[in-house]
């Protein structure tokens, strides 16, 4: 009977300790669990931030030219489906390296990031606004509905961009030269698109600055 009795004391003792592991082991597992979660989460969190920053400007957090371009041709072949109308602006800071010969390169990254806010105010939440580098801008303007109302949104951009900007190290005014091309009006090939509200640009930048141009062969309309 003691003999019994003490097999019986020894088995308790052991499905005790099986059963104060096994909860052990759940433990673990769980903790395990939850690290791996973490680490999952994390790992997802930094390839977001990677495809950002393959498809943003470090600067100012804008589209860079790749998804501007993406986001162009999605845009054109919605158009196309729905008989809309699209436009591009090509907008390019007039006199830049002034700003960054006095102010230096922190003004001018102020001034970037400024103007970049106020293009972002101007347009609607389904238009695009993009940096393609330096001092140069790219605005997709969706659904339009006439050469008319494009302009209005030009000239709005104009007024706002113009309005004094406050620097760190002082007060200055952004002077912008506008471009801009339409579709179908202008044709159906966005590299072309863009490419013609770059050329208006230059007209206006040969022409005296601060101003904005329509695609238009031959002369400059203003």
């Amino acid at each position: 009977m003691q003999a019994q009795a003490h097999q019986l004391q020894v088995k308790a003792r052991l499905l005790t300790q099986a059963v104060m592991q096994i909860e052990r082991s759940k433990k673990r597992l769980k903790t395990l669990n939850a690290e791996l979660s973490h680490e999952i989460e994390v790992r997802k969190q930094i390839e977001e931030r990677i495809r950002h920053m393959a498809s943003h400007d470090a600067l100012t957090g804008l589209p860079n030219r790749a998804l501007f371009k993406d986001r162009l041709e999605s845009a054109r072949n919605l158009a196309v489906r729905n008989r809309q109308k699209l436009a591009v602006l090509f907008v390019d800071l007039d006199d830049f390296k002034r700003v960054n010969d006095t102010f230096g390169h922190e003004g001018g990254d102020q001034m970037l990031q400024e103007v970049s806010r106020r293009l972002l105010l101007t347009v609607r939440m389904s238009d695009t606004v993009a940096r393609l580098g330096g001092d140069e801008f790219i605005v997709l303007l969706n659904g339009v509905s006439s050469r008319k109302s494009t302009e209005e949104v030009v000239k709005k951009i104009l007024a706002v961009l113009g309005e004094p900007v406050t620097l760190t190290s002082g007060e200055i005014s952004a002077h912008v030269s506008i471009g801009v091309s339409l579709f179908p009006e202008h044709g159906d090939d966005i590299d072309k698109l863009i490419s013609l509200a770059d050329r208006a640009m230059y007209d206006i930048k040969e022409s005296g600055k601060n101003s904005f141009a329509f695609h238009s062969i031959g002369h400059i309309r203003r």
